[in-house]
């Protein structure tokens, strides 16, 4: 496991406050009960983490979806936008 997903699995965790084990790559968002205020919430920190902006505002629900569906997708779409960024 590489230094983001480890990154986001801890934020992911601090963020549900369930148990750590709990959660996987494969985990949805829903499940752990983060609703749209809170993947915004999440969103903040990542950008805060990795200095980096996240576009959120202006998404439709199927990009939101598609890139905040489950940890596995929050952390494919944070690295392509630090591909973009380097």
């Amino acid at each position: 496991m590489d230094n983001i997903e480890e990154t986001v699995l801890e934020l992911v965790r601090e963020q549900v406050g369930i148990d750590p084990q709990a959660i996987f790559l494969g985990s949805k968002l829903e499940d752990l009960n983060l609703d749209s205020v809170a993947i915004v919430e999440l969103v903040f920190l990542l950008e805060e983490k990795f200095d980096i902006s996240i576009p959120f505002e202006g998404l439709d629900e199927s990009e939101v979806k598609r890139n905040f569906y489950t940890v596995s997708s929050i952390i494919d779409h944070l690295k392509d936008l630090l591909q973009k960024d380097s």
